[in-house]
């Protein structure tokens, strides 16, 4: 049997058997409605939102740093219970030192459906070359702090409790000034304090008059060499360790975790073997991704090829979540251009042996993204049918041969799963997006509280957009928020599971990942036509465990340890 004959059998032996649960599933459930059938949709609602802002400023040089874009953060900064939403951005041309245009900005959610720029009172207003941001109570107060990337270095700010945050990047320890992209907060060592792993990309030049390289044709396109990730070195990513006292210590070398080949983007941290304690999966452009296994020493084993994820096609973006609903967390991998996107699916409750096959092709995800450079992506049930659907925004790094000034834009998928298969619907339930965009960060939440998955998306020299979800609230659906005790404040890297009528529903808290970009922590549950939940139960970072037995539905659930 050759290898691509092995990996079609690994593909398609699990699917068969979720085929076969989901027909049970239906029988206790009802079977999900299709998902155009009951007025379910996404409007466009970021002007009467009150949400002003436009990515970037002046034109575009043909600059690699100036075309990856930025991403954008939920996270509820002021524990109203409204998550709030922070917007990267690159506020003048690269290399110029400009610092005129605006800079980051945090819109605080006013809870009525309107957001009020706060920036400026919060301090955040952080003019640099910006990519992504990322909320974590790495302190256990009870308040969200926020790490933000970009060329040139990082920035840890701390949430003073009164409105307003605090540069602390150089007392902690964390700042280097290396081109950092994505980041994940995660307890690797379980000791209930939240470590950082920060990601870098290439070394690329401040001053571009030291850009001298040969240029390279793509697909019929010339691409100048500084447009190239292939002609910048690789930079080390880092494992910064909680000190318990507000400051990191760099643990990457013992950790076995810097990827030092790596030109790194994503990052998501999951407990794919469900042993309590979270793995890292590494995105790579031009080089391998890395999975990285926790082995409970504060170490980590690579496990790519063991587990046959060490793929080399140019990842941008992430997604976690139990799409088979077999009780363990698969992953969602977005792509450039001609590469087609994949669909880990893990096997290691069918194997019990930690390893993936790619399903992508069998759940229609492969070949409709072969023309697409993908970016954010996200799974969410849209439609609270109880089965994962999955976004993914899309962007083409390719200039327009017409004018060199501008990139090619791509229309986004919206993928409604029916437990077989994955159908793009985005033009019957997306139609204000039905549009090519330069899109790169994808972030969800329940912005308005209502019972569905909202989306904010950032647009690279574009402006800002959120979608508001509209019908899927009628139906069933529970949201669970944790408070860790011994576990870190915002319990992330616990495993809920959901039990109602016959089946089951695992997340994970804080793993999704996406592009440069973060999800709200709360995680929601479409539940279908199930009216009633048998049973919650909470597995706490280590394997402590935690149940609540029929919990009413409709309802976000506030569970703290113990």
């Amino acid at each position: 049997m050759i290898r691509r004959e092995f990996l079609r059998w690994l593909a398609t032996a699990p699917l068969a058997g979720v085929a076969a649960r989901f027909e049970a599933l239906t029988s206790t459930t009802g079977s999900p409605m299709p998902a155009t059938s009951a007025g379910i949709r996404f409007r466009d609602v970021t002007a009467q939102a009150g949400l002003h802002f436009v990515h970037s400023g002046g034109p575009r040089n043909s600059l690699l740093p100036e075309d990856m874009g930025s991403g954008l953060a939920w996270g509820d900064y002021d524990n109203d219970g409204f998550p709030d939403l922070y917007v990267v951005n690159q506020p003048s041309r690269f290399g110029s030192g400009n610092k005129d245009g605006l800079g980051n900005h945090l819109f605080h959610n006013n809870g009525n459906g309107t957001f009020t720029d706060v920036t400026e009172h919060a301090r955040l207003e952080l003019h640099h070359f910006g990519m992504g941001a990322y909320w974590g109570d790495y302190d256990n107060d009870g308040l969200l702090d926020l790490f933000v990337t970009g060329v040139g270095g990082c920035y840890l700010y701390h949430n003073e409790g009164n409105g307003r945050f605090r540069d602390v990047t150089k007392q902690s320890g964390v700042f280097d000034p290396l081109w950092s992209t994505g980041a994940v907060w995660v307890d690797f060592d379980n000791d209930g304090w939240l470590d950082l792993y920060v990601l870098h990309y290439v070394d690329y030049p401040v001053d571009v008059s030291r850009l001298h390289f040969a240029q390279e044709s793509q697909y019929g396109v010339v691409i100048p060499a500084a447009l190239n990730p292939r002609s910048f070195r690789p930079q080390p990513n880092r494992l910064l360790r909680n000190n318990r006292d507000g400051t990191f210590t760099d643990v990457t070398h013992r950790a076995g975790v810097a990827d030092p080949e790596g030109r790194s983007l994503t990052v998501t941290a999951a407990d794919f073997n469900l042993d309590g304690w979270p793995e890292l999966y590494v995105g790579n452009d031009l080089s391998m991704n890395r999975f990285f296994l926790n082995t409970k020493n504060s170490r980590f084993a690579d496990r790519s090829t063991q587990t046959l994820t060490s793929e080399n096609k140019g990842t941008m973006g992430l997604a976690v979540g139990d799409f088979d609903r077999d009780g363990d967390l698969d992953f969602f991998v977005s792509h450039w251009l001609s590469l087609g996107n994949s669909l880990y699916q893990n096997l290691f409750l069918e194997s019990h042996q930690l390893g993936f096959a790619d399903a992508a092709e069998f759940t229609n995800l492969a070949y409709i993204s072969l023309p697409m450079v993908g970016w954010g992506c996200t799974f969410l049930d849209y439609d609270n049918d109880g089965l994962l659907d999955l976004v993914v925004v899309n962007g083409n790094t390719l200039e327009d041969t017409r004018n060199h000034k501008l990139l090619v834009p791509q229309k986004p998928f919206l993928f409604h799963y029916d437990g077989t298969q994955y159908e793009n619907v985005l033009s019957s339930v997306a139609s204000d997006i039905d549009r090519p965009l330069n899109a790169r960060g994808l972030a969800a939440a329940d912005f308005d509280n209502d019972g569905d998955i909202d989306l904010a998306i950032s647009c690279n020299r574009g402006p800002l957009i959120l979608l508001r979800a509209d019908g899927a609230e009628g139906r069933n659906w529970i949201k669970v928020s944790l408070q860790g005790r011994k576990s870190n404040r915002q319990g992330i890297g616990s495993l809920v599971r959901v039990s109602a009528g016959g089946g089951t529903w695992v997340q994970s808290v804080g793993s999704q990942g996406s592009y440069l970009s973060q999800h709200a922590t709360p995680l929601h549950f479409g539940l279908g036509s199930v009216t009633s939940v048998d049973r919650i139960e909470v597995v706490w970072p280590g394997g402590r465990r935690q149940t609540v037995d029929h919990p009413r539905i409709r309802q976000h659930l506030h569970l703290r340890e113990d």
